[in-house]
């Protein structure tokens, strides 16, 4: 199979400029574009799955999902029923992508959902969409027709959430960064899992979040991906992950730096995200995130398909933006080079 890629576009705007922004990504040649699922952040986004919808009636090809979803703001039961909805109105082109929600989880009160909660929900829309006589309470269901093709990919970065991905995931979504040596770790990982449940590596998808920048003005696109590369930072794995990277421990974030609203990774002044994560070597954020001209996006993403990834997921800096600039970049200058 081909090396798949994709893009990540955030809910902004009307769900109909979606729409038409999904038809500009698949002319672009990207195969699939997944939105983001964090309910009301910050007051901004809106409903991903009625921006799916539109996407879908605009496109033919390209696969579409929430990148990515949780079994916390919604019940899995009810994510079972937009999925299969959103497979319904794009005539078989929906991804499931889920994770434990970090970012949702704080909008409610909650912590991010436990390594149980996506075991047992990734069971549970398993045995829906293929069809099983499926128990909820005192209720039984069972879907007529199945959708046995509608795959449930786990979104994952720290060990052990990576080793139940390979056990029991169609797919796994590695977000560790775009170092290679890093990347390779969370393969380790994956396989791990794999072993464990006696999986064949055909069973299990590899796709890649790759957070990028093509921008031949290296030093502005080091400066502007900075809190990308601090975000990652945050883990307890942080340093296992800089190690396999080849950089030196993550340094400790100073105390008393403000956080910005709502949070590093989604801040709406990016300018104060920028300064607070000043902390942040240039080498980390070289190592962390791929940047620099065409050619150079290009060469990092050729190393990390050589790792025997499946499909990469690109996706900028922004939050309250459409990734026009990304967009613009990977399809003149770095798709061409790996589609050779």
């Amino acid at each position: 199979m081909s090396v798949r890629l994709g893009l990540r576009v955030p809910t902004v705007g009307k769900p109909q400029d979606t729409g038409a922004y999904a038809a500009e990504v698949e002319a672009a040649g990207f195969d699939f574009m997944w939105t983001p699922d964090t309910p009301m952040l910050a007051g901004r986004w809106r409903d991903v799955y009625v921006h799916l919808t539109c996407a879908a009636l605009t496109t033919s090809t390209m696969r579409l999902g929430p990148g990515v979803t949780n079994p916390l703001t919604r019940h899995p039961l009810t994510t079972a029923s937009l999925i299969c909805s959103l497979d319904d109105v794009s005539g078989g082109r929906a991804d499931l992508v889920a994770g434990t929600g970090y970012s949702s989880a704080y909008i409610i009160g909650r912590k991010a959902a436990t390594l149980a909660a996506m075991r047992e929900a990734t069971a549970l829309w398993h045995s829906i969409f293929r069809g099983q006589r499926t128990q909820l309470g005192g209720l039984e269901i069972e879907l007529d027709p199945p959708y046995p093709r509608l795959p449930v990919y786990l979104a994952a970065t720290g060990p052990k959430m990576l080793q139940l991905a390979g056990e029991i995931a169609d797919g796994v979504l590695i977000m560790v960064g775009a170092a290679p040596g890093t990347v390779a770790w969370a393969l380790e990982q994956v396989q791990i899992g794999m072993d464990r449940a006696g999986r064949r590596r055909d069973e299990v998808q590899r796709m890649l979040v790759v957070t990028a920048r093509v921008d031949a003005e290296r030093r502005r696109a080091i400066d502007e991906m900075r809190p990308c590369a601090a975000g990652l930072c945050r883990h307890a794995h942080a340093g296992i992950m800089f190690e396999r990277a080849g950089l030196p421990p993550p340094p400790e974030r100073p105390e008393g730096l403000p956080v910005p609203y709502p949070d590093l990774g989604h801040a709406v002044d990016w300018g104060l995200a920028k300064q607070v994560s000043a902390w942040v070597p240039d080498e980390a954020v070289e190592a962390l995130v791929a940047l620099g001209s065409g050619a150079e996006v290009a060469e990092r993403a050729q190393a990390l398909l050589a790792l025997d990834i499946d499909a990469l997921w690109f996706r900028d800096e922004g939050t309250w933006a459409r990734p026009d600039a990304l967009l613009r970049g990977l399809a003149e200058e770095v798709l061409p080079r790996l589609r050779q």
